[in-house]
């Protein structure tokens, strides 16, 4: 059993992760009475919101069996390197508003669209009831931001990255993230209603490639954290889901298209192998960020002995 975990650590984690995401989505499909929502039962609800841990605590139980204390410290230390030049923060805090509002001009300079408006009502006036909504999930958005960067790049990125290329290591840990949110898209919940599942998975990979480049260039997992933060709040304010069109996902759509866009770009420009200027982040590597050595001054050291 160690052998296998200890060559095939992420394939382990994907399978209990995704064990476990579709058993908590079937106890709740099979609670639920025709026409339903996980949110009109208290108990199915109270399920639901366990979901969330999985990745994390199938990632720090992996880590600590495999290496103990120094593995645990390995898998948060990036969150505190956060000393990155300022344009990584512009990036970070940017990226989605970006890529969403260029996807919508897009749309409307070809004449698809109207112009669906820059923000939701209620966001920056009005009886301000969308901010408040926003402002009351910001806590299970950042605690969702936390597990699943830890989860999804830190632990499985880097360590993919230790025998894969970038972009081989993104593509598949993409794709599993994005199957750990089907069960959802499939119950109705937890995901945007109107939200096809191939536009949704093309993003998830798409979005991994992105926050691996990011990664990969910076080594920060404080930028990482800022991105998906930003990722999860960019649409309670730019009107642009299904829901608010009657479920008309053109406008979604457009944002996907950029954030394929994006991805088959930093791939051009930076290569597969590393995506990045530098060599690809491993999870060998950073057992000096985690002692709080620079990566890149411990490897040079390494190879002048």
């Amino acid at each position: 059993m160690r052998n296998f975990i200890t060559r095939f650590p992420v394939l382990t984690f994907t399978f209990l992760t995704l064990s476990y995401q579709f058993l908590i989505v079937g106890v709740i499909w099979s609670m639920l009475q025709p026409g339903e929502k996980i949110h009109d039962n208290d108990t199915a609800h109270m399920i639901f919101r366990f979901r969330v841990f999985g990745p994390l605590v199938f990632a720090i139980l992996i880590t600590v069996y495999l290496e103990g204390m120094t593995g645990f410290k390995k898998l948060f230390a990036s969150f505190i390197h956060w000393r990155v030049p300022a344009r990584w923060y512009a990036l970070a805090f940017g990226w989605k508003f970006l890529f969403t509002y260029t996807g919508l001009a897009l749309l409307v300079i070809l004449g698809w669209r109207q112009w669906p408006g820059a923000v939701n009502e209620n966001t920056f006036g009005g009886d301000w009831s969308n901010m408040i909504g926003l402002l009351k999930s910001m806590p299970f958005i950042i605690g969702i931001a936390f597990v699943e960067e830890t989860a999804w790049m830190k632990f499985s990125v880097t360590r993919m990255q230790q025998k894969y290329s970038a972009l081989t290591s993104c593509t598949l840990v993409g794709i599993a993230w994005g199957m750990w949110y089907l069960p959802m898209l499939l119950l109705g919940d937890g995901v945007p209603d109107g939200y096809t599942w191939p536009m949704f998975m093309a993003s998830m990979l798409c979005l991994t490639i992105l926050l691996g480049w990011t990664y990969n260039m910076t080594r920060s997992g404080t930028i990482l954290l800022i991105m998906q933060i930003v990722s999860n709040c960019a649409f309670f304010i730019v009107p642009v889901l299904p829901g608010h069109w009657g479920l008309d996902d053109a406008y979604v759509n457009a944002f996907v298209a950029m954030n394929i866009v994006s991805a088959v770009l930093l791939v051009i420009i930076f290569g597969p192998k590393h995506l990045g200027t530098r060599e690809r982040a491993k999870w060998d590597d950073e057992d000096a960020q985690a002692a709080g050595t620079d990566p890149v001054v411990a490897a040079q050291v390494r190879t002048a002995h």
